[in-house]
């Protein structure tokens, strides 16, 4: 999907949560946990994740900051370069608690797929995050990984079945799902940096736009 298919996209689905009560749907069916977030603040998002969430230098301006000028909403850079899902499962309950927020960004999977970490072992410590997300009454939002290409596409195969079982557990546990995989489309390349991992400026604006259509 090209980056302009993607704003208008994106600017349809944020029509239509201006038309409606709102737009909690998944796309896919899920209601997304929409409801009552107790002591939260509606203002504030945390995007949890690893350094594609944090940002890189090739990427420019990290995708929570890009959110946060699109939604208005304090969105968190919570990302940490390096980090496994499983670091996002142990982090998670501190930084719920510590921001409060209405919403958490949830993008694992990466670290995992290139250090030979098991699948289930991954998707373990993300459902751990939703439980963590659920039990703190924060809206869980779910994301696939982008596609590996050049120096990392030897992970891509790895990635592709991970995707697969990160959209099994959207729909087990009735959250929003964000297909990033999808998103990036048939010409991964031209959304990411050099590395073939991390987004470049247009896939930053990319995934910001995604979730932005999510909250």
């Amino acid at each position: 999907m090209t980056f302009k298919y993607s704003a208008l996209l994106v600017a349809g689905l944020m029509t239509g949560c201006m038309l409606t009560a709102g737009c909690d749907d998944d796309g896919d069916g899920n209601g997304g946990d929409a409801g009552d977030i107790g002591n939260n603040n509606p203002a504030v998002v945390v995007c949890l994740g690893d350094s594609l969430t944090e940002g890189t230098p090739e990427g420019g301006v990290p995708f929570p900051a890009r959110l946060a000028a699109q939604t208005g909403k304090t969105v968190i850079n919570a990302g940490s370069g390096g980090e496994k899902a499983s670091g996002g499962a142990a982090r998670a309950n501190s930084v719920l608690q510590k921001y409060k927020p209405a919403a958490m960004t949830i993008l694992y999977g990466a670290n995992d797929v290139i250090q030979g970490h098991s699948s289930a072992e991954t998707i373990a410590s993300l459902g751990s995050i939703i439980a963590a997300c659920r039990n703190n009454q924060t809206r869980p939002i779910l994301a696939t990984l982008p596609p590996m290409v050049a120096g990392h596409a030897i992970w891509n195969g790895g990635v592709l079945a991970l995707n697969e079982q990160i959209r099994s557990l959207a729909s087990s546990e009735g959250v929003t799902l964000v297909d990033l995989e999808q998103e990036f489309g048939s010409e991964p390349y031209m959304l990411l940096a050099p590395d073939g991992l991390h987004p470049n400026d247009t896939g930053n604006m990319v995934i910001a736009d995604t979730f932005a259509g999510r909250l």
